[in-house]
């Protein structure tokens, strides 16, 4: 019986998410884009806890009092931005808009991707939940190479996770499960393929390290420095802002070379630290347009202990 009711979940989940698509697709696009508005700004009426996450992460990093007016107009910003990434998360689906996007999207950094011009150039992608990051996978069409991302699987809704999936297929990504995906993505880089990370969250327990990220030590992926040093790849970071609906932006990073020589918890710590930075700068430089539903300051370590 609980087999068949999560199969019926999972059949039911992408249905709504196929009817979504369609419904998305049929409207105008301003409409869409209000739609997708309206929906999430109604999910973050009825859910109190993500709406308590966001007022206490813009506390911790931007020191805004929950209440205030600064902290409630950048809450506005943050549900209209949210809005127009459910929107295009169902209009990517479609492949006329999936050209428009590309059409659309202005590149800055060019000149940062000389690494990349030989056939056998790897490289290690990071970004983070800025702007649309499903757009991600479009960076493929600018550098002209495959990319490879890494996914969790939505265990428990599979046929869900497929029609997602498939969606990110399309905008140009390779998806590795993330279970045993190191060993994976250390291949590619060897035979100079490009992988891409998504570094902002927080990690489970085997997999973290601690490293500051807006004053505070929190648990982070080390995956980007580790993988660099084993391959001698750079770190090219690259990340998505959203200019106005359907248009976007990649900002291209300088490349980031992991020295392979000194103390691996040292220099792979030091560059970890340094990437948290820079997606700090990212955020400043746009507060509306990062993920800050996450719960990403719930393990900070005590500071007695960060030394």
């Amino acid at each position: 019986m609980q087999n068949f009711l999560a199969d019926l979940s999972d059949r039911m989940s992408l249905g709504a998410f196929n009817c979504a698509g369609i419904l998305f697709n049929l409207l105008p696009l301003t409409e869409a884009h209000k739609l997708g508005h309206q929906l999430v700004r109604l999910w973050l009426i009825f859910d109190r806890r993500h709406r308590r996450v966001i007022e206490k992460n813009l506390e911790i990093a931007l020191n805004l009092k929950p209440g205030s007016r600064e902290s409630l107009d950048l809450q506005a910003k943050i549900t209209q931005q949210l809005g127009y990434n459910l929107c295009e998360l169902f209009l990517l689906r479609s492949p006329g808009y999936r050209r428009l996007l590309l059409q659309n999207l202005e590149v800055t950094g060019l000149e940062h991707l000389h690494s990349l011009k030989t056939d056998n150039s790897g490289a290690v992608l990071v970004s983070a939940h800025l702007g649309n990051w499903e757009l991600s996978g479009l960076f493929s069409e600018v550098i002209n190479k495959p990319i490879a991302g890494v996914a969790k699987p939505l265990k428990k809704k599979p046929r869900l996770y497929a029609a997602i999936k498939k969606t990110r297929e399309d905008m140009g990504f390779t998806i590795l499960d993330k279970k045993g995906s190191a060993g994976a993505l250390a291949r590619r880089l060897r035979k100079g393929g490009i992988v891409a990370l998504l570094i902002d969250q927080r990690v489970r327990r085997d997999y973290r390290i601690w490293a500051p990220f807006f004053g505070h030590q929190v648990a982070t992926i080390p995956s980007p420095a580790v993988l660099a040093r084993l391959s001698g790849c750079p770190i090219i970071p690259v990340f998505v802002n959203r200019i106005r609906p359907l248009h976007h932006r990649f900002t291209i990073k300088k490349p980031i070379f992991v020295p392979k020589t000194g103390d691996n918890r040292e220099v792979v710590a030091e560059y970890t630290a340094h990437l948290n930075h820079i997606i700090e700068e990212q955020i400043l430089s746009n507060p509306s347009q990062w993920f800050w539903p996450h719960n990403r300051w719930r393990k900070i370590k005590p500071p007695e202990k960060t030394a």
